[in-house]
């Protein structure tokens, strides 16, 4: 009985843990922002700050357009986004 319940409660536990997806933070540069043409989908296009020779952009969605309104083009942020395989990576967290 004891070896049932700890396998369940350990299969339970990595279920659980598989079915989300990843928070990411990092020191990041805005390259661009953009809206939808209904003005419904906000996101910022970014890069790494931390590695210059790194070219590589990425887009985070912006769930709220007053959050999207205050960030600037060309500055540097500390961003937190979720990262769900292959759903959009979305923002969690800003700071300047």
């Amino acid at each position: 009985m004891k070896k049932t319940f700890g396998t369940f409660i350990i299969l339970s536990t990595l279920l659980l843990a598989s079915c989300g997806g990843t928070s990411t933070a990092s020191s990041l540069t805005v390259i661009e922002k953009g809206q939808s043409n209904n003005n419904k989908e906000f996101w910022i296009l970014v890069n790494d700050s931390n590695d210059p020779s790194k070219e590589e952009t990425f887009k985070i969605m912006i769930k709220e357009r007053a959050i999207w309104n205050l960030i600037e083009e060309e500055k540097e942020y500390f961003i937190m986004y979720s990262n769900n395989g292959d759903k959009p990576r979305v923002l969690e967290n800003i700071q300047r």
